[in-house]
């Protein structure tokens, strides 16, 4: 199917012309005959799930489906959405995309829609030993692979000369045992980790707590690079490098935002993982909207999350390096020359070649 990509901020001028009911716990449904509700629920503290899942996914939503309504629902916590999913289950939700923000303490909510037929589609993290019924996301052992890898670049035939540091993802989200496993399929056996902590809530002012800490803890011993799971742990961790004194390096991260793009155009940061979230977005919208029409919906494998083998669609993540930085990202409409090359970076989007 040929899909129009959006930016985030086309996507919500388009979303002006839609009857999509409000964000928080007060969201109810509308005031509408036919129309069928859909709950987007997603922690408050996400950024991309606000700039890039949501609207992108309701867009896609009603153009398949013109009665089709999509309520957004963003929760402090875990317990606060569990509450707000069962707000939709008894406001008539025909379905649910869950974007938890605990996977771990999810379970009861899914149970909940089980009970009452309604399916259940966990977005981007996976909920385990619960009743689901799709799962989308990207492949979070390939995410670790690509940045494990790019650390072994960076260090070259260095390896055996010092020690990287990794900064992994908040313990309570699913994918960052997935990233985590990735990288150190690639890392084990070839460079020394010196030291691995975990970020709660993929804080960057955390990552920067985490990463003054592992320093201490490297002993004298050289820093050859920092894997990080995150473009927003790689900021705070470069702004712990430098408050010790280190420069050049290698750092990696994850997600292809516009603060990492223009670090690694400036060369403080050395690649990220790019995810193509539109399309993400998308192809959810896509499977609910034949879920709905009663169509077996299209997927790519399963993934055993402890209480069965849930369909799931999953899509690969790609490196971006400075040389990819117009063909992956740019090109692909995820973000735009003006937004990347506003202010300060726009020397650097010269020297790139982005700009004239």
């Amino acid at each position: 199917m040929n899909r129009t990509r959006r930016t985030a901020a086309a996507v919500l001028a388009a979303l002006g012309a839609l009857s999509l009911a409000g964000c928080g716990a007060d969201a109810t449904t509308a005031a509408a005959g036919e129309q069928r509700h859909v709950a987007f629920l997603a922690p408050a503290t996400s950024m991309r799930a606000l700039a890039y899942d949501y609207p992108n996914f309701a867009v896609q939503l009603q153009e398949r489906c013109g009665d089709c309504v999509v309520d957004l629902y963003t929760a402090a916590d875990q317990a606060e959405q569990n509450r707000q999913g069962e707000q939709a289950l008894a406001d008539g939700a025909q379905a649910l995309v869950v974007v938890a923000a605990d996977g771990s303490e999810a379970g009861s909510l899914l149970t909940s829609a089980d009970a009452v037929d309604v399916p259940v589609v966990a977005y981007d993290r996976l909920v385990k030993d619960a009743p689901l019924d799709y799962y989308v996301s990207f492949d979070g052992g390939a995410v670790g692979e690509l940045g494990g890898q790019a650390i072994l670049d960076a260090v070259g035939d260095r390896a055996g000369e010092g020690v990287v540091v990794m900064l992994q993802g908040d313990p309570g989200d699913n994918n960052a045992g997935l990233f985590a496993a990735g990288a150190h399929s690639v890392l084990d056996g070839e460079v020394t980790i010196a030291a691995e902590r975990s970020v709660a809530g993929w804080s960057a002012d955390q990552a920067e707590v985490e990463m003054a800490a592992a320093l201490r803890e490297l002993g004298g011993r050289p820093l050859l690079g920092v894997y990080t799971a995150y473009d927003g742990l790689a900021a705070g961790a470069l702004e712990a490098l430098t408050a010790a004194g280190y420069s050049g390096v290698p750092i990696t991260g994850q997600d292809a935002e516009v603060g990492a793009l223009q670090r690694i155009l400036a060369g403080t940061q050395t690649m990220t993982v790019f995810k193509d979230l539109p399309a993400q977005a998308r192809a959810t919208a896509d499977l609910v909207a034949d879920v709905l029409a009663g169509e077996e919906p299209a997927t790519t494998t399963t993934t055993d999350n402890g209480a069965g083998a849930v369909p799931t669609v999953l899509l690969q993540p790609e490196a971006v390096g400075r040389a990819e930085v117009r063909s992956k990202v740019l090109d692909s409409g995820y973000t735009t020359a003006e937004a990347l090359c506003a202010g300060a970076a726009s020397a650097l989007c010269q020297e790139a070649g982005i700009t004239g």
